[in-house]
């Protein structure tokens, strides 16, 4: 069973709280590409599709 660590509990929550990559990335003092980074990993590992990109807004 694949477990979610608290790093990525906590970069879904900021992209949920802030509503963009960027701004998640201020509020967990990262750069940008590390969040998508994360993501994308966190996607992959879980084979399901947290975020989708409509426009500007994040779903």
């Amino acid at each position: 069973m694949r477990r979610l660590t608290l790093e990525a509990i906590q970069t879904i929550d900021a992209i949920a709280r802030t509503g963009s990559f960027s701004a998640a990335s201020a509020s967990l003092h990262k750069v940008p590409s590390t969040i998508s980074y994360n993501v994308g990993k966190l996607e992959e590992q879980m084979n399901i599709v947290f975020l989708s990109a409509t426009g500007r807004m994040w779903r």
